[in-house]
Parts: structure tokens; sequence; C-alpha cells
């Protein structure tokens, strides 16, 4: 039964239709039934685990430092998420002048769009908690329905956080960079567990011994990561505790009325000027007249970075690829070839990274008809957009390669192989497969992209387990090869019609307008 047009409810159901639009048709019903069973079998396990391990869930109560790190942990991929959604529901979409000019009121339509981006945030979480919150009580532990209201908190709490970023950044950035601002400060509080816990490696065994003795020291009855700690009082209202529950309800709840109202206020006085005013136009280009220089690859190679550079929702994309390859590198630094998970996590990283970049220099170009019409031979062209993807991470890789040298010759030439041959390889499948689209349809390439997108992932996997074959299993890399061979071509021969599309006449020019091969 659907609500009644014009109640909350119908307007709520409306929110989250347009918040996750992006899964729609039939990936929507093969995610939804694959998540179902998934869920049922998380049912069952938790059915069958909890009573083994009374003992290990007892103890965690009694020294809940682990589960509230886990749950902090959780708390940052909420905020990401909140930060992401609130940008779009109150700055990206638009359509909030709309809204308020309807006879619902005002207040109502902030309660019930930042109702949405709590429930946004809290969808992943909930699916990998609740089954504890319904198999719990029938198996021992009462107490596990306070999920329910723990989860609750922590996504109005969230929301609440990233609807404050989200007002705080429209009035110190305008609405344009507001948008770029959240969605990199979105990527970076998603990755911020990662990175910290890349952060031991870069101490020294001094630092280390110091770090784990003030973590024992603050773990006691009495020191400020105890059990009695504020900070796992969310864990501790799990089991069912009245106060640490009734005080993270509160605080959860709290928070979010007070932002809604905050939001609601700054919008009426004069913030919606900033959020729903349209775009400024370009600065103007300086002084000087336009400055042409020689060379055909370096002026490509240019204008693909420079395009990629002045768009900032671009790189707040592809920061988050960015952030896991850079511990990476460091850690490559660090610690030496001796990782045996490194160079693999390198190469994976690598090729990801570059079939963004490919994604973004052959789907979103401006004028495909403009470039294959032009004196310019068709390969040439292509090459150089792949070159303009993997250079710059090419470029990443090359000082870490370089500095093992001399302590590891042999991961070294393993990491320039496989790295080069992962980034090459999802350059070339991007411009084997062109399909066009917008640059701001970067997040959702792989569910876009046709089988591209796929198979892309299939090389860089098989590229990555060539990696890791190469120093222990050197005689199973053939059949990595054969994997990533069976990927080229099928780039090549999948990508037929969309060549045809996307480039028109300059696909069947004579021997200067064939892909390349």
């Amino acid at each position: 039964m659907k609500p009644a047009p014009g109640t909350w409810l119908w307007l709520l159901r409306n929110e989250m239709r347009l918040s996750w639009r992006g899964a729609s048709g039939s990936h929507l019903k093969v995610l939804s039934a694959f998540g179902a069973l998934l869920w049922l079998l998380m049912h069952w396990g938790a059915w069958t685990a909890l009573p083994a391990m009374r003992g290990l869930i007892d103890g965690m109560r009694a020294a809940p430092m682990v589960p509230g790190a886990l749950f902090w942990m959780l708390a940052s991929l909420m905020l990401s998420q909140a930060i992401l959604h609130s940008v779009n529901a109150f700055v990206t979409r638009g359509d909030l002048d709309l809204l308020l000019s309807s006879p619902m009121p005002q207040r109502d339509i902030f309660l019930v769009r930042a109702l949405s981006i709590a429930l946004s945030a809290a969808l992943l979480p909930g699916f990998a908690l609740l089954p504890l919150a319904h198999v719990g009580p029938l198996r021992g532990y009462p107490g596990f329905i306070a999920i329910y209201p723990v989860l609750a908190a922590a996504a109005l709490g969230c929301a609440a956080a990233g609807l404050a970023i989200m007002m705080a950044l429209v009035r110190l950035l305008g609405a344009r960079r507001a948008r770029t601002a959240g969605q990199v400060i979105g990527a970076c509080s998603g990755a911020a567990f990662f990175l910290a816990f890349q952060l031991p490696r870069a101490l020294t065994e001094a630092q280390k011994a110091s770090l784990v003795l003030w973590l024992k020291n603050g773990a006691f009855s009495g020191g400020a990561l105890g059990p009695a700690s504020p900070l796992w009082w969310p864990v501790r209202a799990m089991y069912g505790e009245p106060l640490p529950l009734l005080a993270v309800a509160a605080a959860g709840a709290g928070l979010f009325w007070l932002a809604v109202n905050i939001a609601y206020r700054s919008f009426v006085s004069g913030t919606q000027e900033s959020v729903s005013g349209g775009t400024t136009a370009a600065a103007a280009a300086g002084a000087g007249g336009p400055v042409f220089r020689p060379g055909l690859s370096r002026v490509l190679l240019l204008k693909e970075w420079r395009l990629i550079l002045r768009d900032m929702q671009v790189i707040s994309q592809s920061l988050l690829q960015l952030l896991y390859l850079a511990p990476m590198i460091f850690m490559g630094f660090k610690s030496g070839p001796g990782n045996f998970m490194l160079v693999p996590g390198l190469v994976a990283a690598a090729g990801m990274l570059t079939g963004s970049l490919a994604w973004i220099t052959v789907n979103a170009e401006d004028a495909p008809e403009l470039i294959s019409s032009s004196p310019v031979p068709l390969p040439r062209v292509l090459w150089l957009k792949a070159a303009a993807a993997v250079l710059p991470v090419l470029c990443l890789l090359l000082p870490l390669a370089a500095w093992w040298a001399r302590r590891g010759p042999a991961a070294a030439a393993t990491l320039l192989f496989c790295g080069a041959g992962a980034m090459l390889s999802a350059a070339l499948i991007q411009a084997w497969s062109p399909r066009r689209a917008r640059r701001g349809d970067l997040k959702n390439r792989l569910k876009a992209g046709g089988p591209a997108g796929f198979i892309e992932l299939f090389s860089t996997l098989s590229w990555t387990i060539m990696a890791a074959l190469i120093p222990g299993k050197p005689a199973w890399t053939p059949l990595a090869a054969m994997a990533i061979a069976t990927a080229l071509l099928s780039a090549w021969g999948a990508g037929s019609a969309a060549r045809e599309e996307t480039w028109g006449g300059a696909v069947r020019q004579g021997p200067g307008g064939h892909l390349p091969a």
C-alpha cells in the first residue's frame, strides 16, 4: 500500500528512491535477491555461532575496546555516506526551492530529507548488525534488541554531522565548491580507519612500544580507554545497559533535531541563494591571448591532464582510489619488498586508478566527432588518451621500483611488469569499448559502462594474481597470462559496436583509421 501523496511518508519514500536511483532496473532486482539470500545466511550464522561464542562476547563486554573500535569504524563509514548524501540532497539535486514552494510545511521538508540521509547512511551497517538483534534475544542475549535504537541514534548523529558539515561548506565556499569539498571530505572520512591502521607501520620500534604501553595503560579500569569510558557507551548500549542506551539515544536524537533546525533557519535566512543559485561563469583566462605550442603528443597529453585537473568533482571521485594507493607506496619505501602482499596490492590499486582515468579521457570526451574528423590518425589519438591515463599512475610507481632495484630486484621487476601491464590493459579496454558519458558519472562507470567495466575488473584481477604468482608459483603464471589475453580479446570483440557508435566514420577509414589492436 503506497502512502497518500503529500504526506511525509510519501515524501520520505520519494527521497529514498532519489537517493538510490543509481541502482535500478535488473541490477536492483539481482542485488536485492542476492542481498536477501546473504541476509538469511547471516541470520543462520548468528544462530549457530552465538551459543559457542558466549565466553568471547562476555569478554568483549568486560573489555569493550575492540568492539568499540569496530563501532567507530562503522560510524566513520556512516558519516562518509551522510556527508555525500547531504551534499547530493541539498546542493547537487537543486530541487529544494521547488519543494519549499509546495503546500507542505517547510520544516517537515527539511526533516524528511534529513531522515532520508540517516536511513541511507544506516543501510549497510544495519545489514551487518541487525541479524544479531533478531537472533540474540532467542539465543540468550536479550539486550541485543537494543542494537535497533543504537543504530538509529548513530545514523541520526551522523546525519546531523553531515548536515552541519554541508552547511558550513556552503557558507564558506559557496554551493559549487561545497559540492566538491563535501565529496572529498566524504571520501577521506570513509578511508580514515584504513589510513589510521597504516600509521603504526610508519613508526619506529621505540614509538610502537610507547604506543602499546599507552594503550595498555588507557585500557585499565580508570584509564581513558577503560570499560567505563564514554567512548564505549555505544557498545555497552548494544548489550542493553540502560544508562548508556538512554545517553546514546538522547545524544543521537538531540543532535539530529538541532542540526535540522539550524539547517532550516540558515536556509530561510538567506543560505538558499548560495545553495540553489546557478553556477557562475568561468573566470576570464588572463590578459594575454591563447598560446599555441607545437607537438601533437605534448598538446594532447597536456589537454587531457588539464581537463582532469580543472574538474574537482572528477578528482574527488578518484581520490578514494589514490588514498588506498598512496599508503601502500609509503609502506613499500618503509618496509622494503619483503611484504609478499604489497606488490599485488599495488598492482590492483594502480590498475583501478588507471581505469578510472582512462574512462575520463576516452568516454568523457566532449567532442568525439570533432576528433574523429580531424587530420590526425585516430589510433594515435587513442594511444595518447591511453598514455594520459597511464603515465601519472606510472610516475607514482617508478620511484618505488627504483628504490627496490638494489634491495629486491625481482620484486621491482614484478612491480613494473605487472603494474604497467595492468595499467595499459585497463586503458586499452576503455579505448576499445568507448561509451559516451558525462564526467560526473565516473562513480557509476562499472555499472553504466556495459561489458567493458567487468572485463576491466577481470583483467586487473588477473594481473594482480600474476603478481602474486611470480615470486612463489611461477609455473602457474601462464594461466594468468591466458586470462589477461582473454580479457583483451573480449574487450576488442565486444567493443566493435561501441567504437562504431562513438567514433563514427573514423572507424572505417583505411589504414590510418583503425583503432589500436
